[in-house]
């Protein structure tokens, strides 16, 4: 797949399901909500390296085609200046024509990426938006805010940003998703628009890798009503006047749509009810009033692609914020079929559908498969807690309806963040551990943080430390006076603006004499990632002979140099332990052989079935298969012997011999 098709991919996804989300509404209100989408390009000239084929501008001529009708829509392109491309009003055909034709306004030639304007002008009517529309940001950028030569014009135009046009977003309910280009933008910056305000922050080092970003972004932004599209087949019911599929194609052999007449759609044949769009690796093909019954997409179909549809019969469900913090109350999955915007609670009807859910978290792939129950008595929702957003990561929250004779999906992702973070700086003045409040919510005034310092000679010292920024609290650590690593974590207590109190205790961070961060300790999050559990299973494994080479792991894991002190100790607790075991299994064998020899020619039981095994492993080199029988018979004991010749720890079912199978090789 080229460049291109890659990037479109990427950058199309989220604004499509913001655009092409049609009508939204919660279950709990019933307010329809139609998308309004303002979307900021960068054309600063840093983007000549970060997107070197202007692959925004193809991009956003898909975009175009994308819009549905009862949308409002609005797109910029900033830098030094911000320049309107297609303004924002109502979307229409003349207004996506005369979009496309300035699409070549997308350049890379702007001296100044000058982000406070560009979100300024894409909120200029926030006072006076008609109502009945969700308003969201898309804000794309390679570089941080940089408005003039001058680093202290820069900076005062950033605190603006963070002081002034940031707080009237959040207050507006403006959701702004942001996405990061390349390492040179300003990733805390992003992240703290996209968090004040409940949306996502992405970032990728190059225009490439924004396949993966997009599509991280299109799971986050309101989830559109689709079919399932499984195994390159989607239903198609009575109730459906419209269906749009978008399909990313990995090869190069055309697409085509088979009806369930079985009658052959492509974009060289597809006759007037169908609108076919094709661009470089996607196709666009809207059909009206479509035939019931089961279609197939002829492609070799890629991630991303999807069914949308427009219909009288819709599944709607909660819409979370895109951003949550730890604790946060909205736990609970909410969803209902509506029929003319009317929720169903017939009974009877209710009887015949399910209602699904799976829970994806994208750190370790840990999956919660969850069916939504019904009230008592049927209102018509259906519901399900949602306990496990109540730790950090990413989750992918999949909803299915499934009606037998229909079925409809939804899809959102949720990143759910710790209510505070901590940063690591050096300076030449001396080194700084930052505790940051990345929860808005939390009342600055109202909290008190304290600091424990562990120094590299084992001294542990506790100090209060003072607010020194916007939601921030600076531990100083003067590098003069700093020999070996610092180990610091932070104790905060206070209470959110609504008055709830809380208590925070922070990972434990090592600081290095040049004031890098060494290491930082897993949260207090009882889960921890696969990636990380693997140690924890290693003692299992410490009871196996020399044979299994014993030293090998635990001397493969000195090579993790950011190993915390207290891993340390803990592998030599366990090689210590190791010793032990292997210590005895010597012993024991010791004693075996000193028990043959005492007894010399008279065999106990025990020594006629060791034979026995031995008969076993005479077979196995062309011995007697009448000798092997007679071990081979017994069981229990002669088995875990059997085991223990290459494996003191192998579980029974890994050596049981069938001894009819034995007879027959």
């Amino acid at each position: 797949m080229n460049a291109f098709a890659r990037f479109t991919r990427a950058c199309l996804i989220p604004l499509l399901s913001l655009a092409a989300s049609g009508v939204n509404s919660a279950p709990s209100t019933g307010v329809v909500l139609h998308p309004d989408v303002r979307v900021l390009i960068d054309v600063s000239g840093s983007m000549k390296q970060n997107d070197p084929h202007n692959l925004r501008k193809p991009a956003l001529e898909l975009l175009l085609q994308l819009f549905p009708k009862d949308a409002r829509a609005g797109i910029w392109t900033f830098g030094s200046t911000v320049q309107t491309l297609a303004p924002l009003q109502n979307v229409s055909d003349s207004w996506r024509n005369a979009a496309q034709k300035k699409s070549v306004q997308i350049t890379s030639t702007e001296l100044y990426t000058n982000i406070p304007s560009a979100l300024e002008k894409a909120a200029a009517d926030l006072d006076s938006r008609p109502a009945g529309y969700r308003t969201s940001i898309i804000l794309l950028t390679d570089g941080m805010v940089d408005v003039a030569k001058s680093a202290a014009e820069n900076a005062a135009a950033r605190q603006r940003l963070l002081k002034e046009v940031l707080p009237r977003l959040t207050k507006a309910g403006v959701v702004v998703q942001t996405i990061a280009l390349s390492r040179s933008a300003d990733r805390e910056l992003m992240e703290r628009i996209a968090a004040d305000t409940g949306g996502l922050f992405a970032t990728a080092e190059t225009a490439e890798e924004l396949n993966r970003i997009f599509l991280q972004a299109f799971d986050a932004a309101a989830p559109a009503e689709q079919l399932p599209l499984t195994g390159n087949r989607f239903q198609v019911d009575s109730s459906i006047d419209e269906i749009t599929t978008l399909v990313f194609n990995k090869s190069d052999k055309p697409v085509e749509l088979i009806a369930p007449d079985t009658k052959h759609y492509s974009f060289a044949s597809h006759g007037d009810d169908i609108k076919w769009f094709q661009g470089q690796g996607y196709e666009l093909i809207t059909a009206k009033k479509p035939l019931v019954g089961e279609w197939t997409v002829v492609a070799d179909v890629d991630k991303g692609s999807r069914v949308t549809i427009v219909s009288n019969l819709s599944l709607t469900a909660t819409r979370l914020p895109d951003s949550l913090f730890v604790g946060a109350a909205k736990d609970e999955l909410v969803a209902a079929l509506k029929q003319q915007n009317e929720v169903i609670s017939q009974a009877e009807f209710l009887k015949l559908v399910s209602f699904t859910a799976t829970v994806q978290r994208r750190e370790d792939n840990k999956q919660w498969p969850v069916v939504l129950a019904a009230s008592d008595p049927v209102d018509g929702y259906y519901r399900t807690p949602l306990s496990m957003l109540r730790e950090p990561g990413s989750y992918d929250i999949a909803v299915t309806v499934d009606g037998k004779t229909f079925q409809r999906s939804q899809r959102q992702t949720v990143t759910v963040r710790d209510n505070f973070g901590v940063r690591v700086a050096a300076t030449e003045a001396g080194h700084g551990v930052t505790l940051v409040a990345q929860n808005p919510k939390i009342d600055v005034a109202a909290s008190s943080v304290k600091a424990q310092i562990k120094t590299a000679d084992g001294k542990t010292s506790e100090q209060p430390v003072s607010v020194s920024g916007d939601r921030e609290w600076l531990l100083k650590l003067a590098a003069g006076a700093q020999s070996g690593r610092v180990e610091v974590s932070f104790e905060a207590t206070g209470k959110y603006r609504e008055g709830e109190p809380f208590t925070y205790h922070s990972p434990t961070v090592t600081v290095d004499e040049k004031g890098n961060q060494e290491v930082a300790v897993a949260p207090k999050v009882e889960a921890t990632p696969a990636s990380e559990q693997q140690p924890a299973s290693e003692p299992k494994k410490e009871a196996e002979p020399a044979a299994a080479e014993p030293a090998k792991e635990p001397a493969a894991e000195p090579e993790k140099a950011e190993a915390p002190a207290e891993s340390k100790m803990d592998w030599k607790k366990w090689l210590l332990y190791g010793g032990l075991v292997l210590g005895n299994i010597l012993i024991l064998g010791l004693g075996y052989f000193a028990y043959r020899m005492i007894m010399g020619g008279g065999k106990s039981k025990v020594l006629e079935e060791s034979d026995d095994e031995e008969g076993e492993d005479n077979k196995a080199s062309g011995g007697s298969a009448k000798d092997d029988k007679k071990g081979a018979d017994k069981k229990g004991e002669p088995k875990a012997k059997r085991a223990g010749k290459g494996s003191l720890d192998l579980p029974d079912d890994a050596i049981d011999i069938d001894p009819a199978a034995d007879k027959k090789k």
